[in-house]
């Protein structure tokens, strides 16, 4: 710990300014990574709940076709009342679908997002470590 104060006294403050951004994308990139980790769980649970509701209307659907079988009522009216019930299915379900391709290329713009904020990140360090650098030697170099 001793050696850790000793340190720090030693540091220019440029050298401190360089790790607190150093520290500052680090941080960043890290939180970049976690939302867009939070967004792909937030997809792929939505979407899961989603197609669950679509099979259990299509069950539903199913067990009543069978049900008006049994009954014996009109195959006429029947197939009028199953087309009623699965017009909006297949609605749902083509909706579902746009939305998933939608979905997936925007989790795909967001990861390109970040690969390109996490390279800006880099240059930047890149680029500030040798600004302080240059400011380092500017300061302790002996003046003519």
């Amino acid at each position: 710990m001793t050696d850790k104060k000793g340190k720090e006294g030693n540091e220019t403050p440029i050298e401190a300014f360089n790790e607190a951004s150093q520290a500052l994308a680090e941080s960043l990139s890290a939180a970049q990574e976690r939302n867009l980790k939070y967004a792909q769980s937030v997809f792929e649970s939505t979407m899961a709940l989603l197609r669950d509701h679509a099979e259990s209307a299509r069950s539903t659907l199913k067990q009543w076709e069978q049900q008006a079988q049994k009954q014996h009522i009109d195959p006429k009216v029947a197939e009028n009342y199953s087309s009623l019930f699965r017009a909006p299915l297949t609605a749902f379900q083509q909706t579902l679908e746009v939305v998933e391709t939608a979905s997936h290329e925007s989790i795909e713009s967001f990861k390109k997002a970040t690969e390109s904020f996490e390279k800006a990140l880099q240059q930047g360090r890149e680029q500030l470590e040798e600004t302080a650098r240059k400011a380092q030697r500017t300061f302790t170099e002996p003046e003519k």
